[in-house]
């Protein structure tokens, strides 16, 4: 309740005015229409295609987070745990969430620079795991694949899904021939066994 408050929100039930449909409609109308979100792509393996949208103005979600931590800090229950349990949660909620808005800004940046024969998207498999972004270049029949982090550190956790045989070959039945397997993250260029690590700014300054 206090985070609903601090961010203004109410349930459908709590509303005056009746929320329809077409309001939603006109509301993401104008949202784009001033450039404030923008259309991805998430494509699941079952076949089934979903509207991603991402904020282009990241720092919203960062404050509605911001809000969320102030509302657990003055929670009762959450000041009986310990110091050190507080941190960890607290820390893991920002962390989460600055890892959500680095994909976003990546998909974003990504979908803007790249030509018409590409496309870029999210993939989702039907068991569970995703590649964060998979670049189909429709010239070629061939596809990059991404996993994208906020850390400055190589973690082979980071690869599971990239370095996954069935994942990959799923893929690649519908996208062609994967030609590059990338992580993106904080730190330095190296690469891991057929993983590229690049640094992310790097990565986003070099697109063309």
């Amino acid at each position: 309740q206090l985070l609903k408050r601090l961010i203004e929100i109410k349930e459908r039930d709590e509303t005056k005015v009746k929320v329809l449909d077409s309001n939603i409609s006109k509301i993401k109308f104008y949202l784009f229409a001033l450039d404030l979100i923008y259309k991805s792509e998430v494509i699941y393996e079952s076949g089934i295609n979903e509207e991603y949208i991402i904020f282009v103005q990241p720092g919203m979600r960062y404050s509605i987070t911001k809000g969320l931590v102030y509302s657990l800090l003055k929670d009762k229950y959450f000041s009986s745990v310990s110091n050190e349990d507080r941190n960890y949660i607290i820390d893991k909620i920002l962390s989460d969430v600055k890892g959500r808005m680095l994909e976003d800004i990546v998909l974003l940046e990504v979908n803007k620079k790249l030509s018409k024969d590409k496309k870029v998207f999210k993939y989702k498999f039907n068991l569970g795991g995703e590649f964060d972004m998979v670049i189909y270049d429709s010239k070629s029949n061939t596809c990059e694949i991404y996993e994208i982090k906020h850390s400055n550190k190589i973690d082979s956790k980071q690869t599971r899904f990239l370095n996954d045989n069935n994942k990959c070959d799923t893929l690649e039945k519908i996208y062609g021939r994967i030609i590059g397997k990338y992580v993106l993250y904080r730190g330095d260029k190296k690469v891991v066994g057929d993983i590229q690590y690049l640094n992310v700014e790097e990565y986003l300054l070099n697109l063309k």
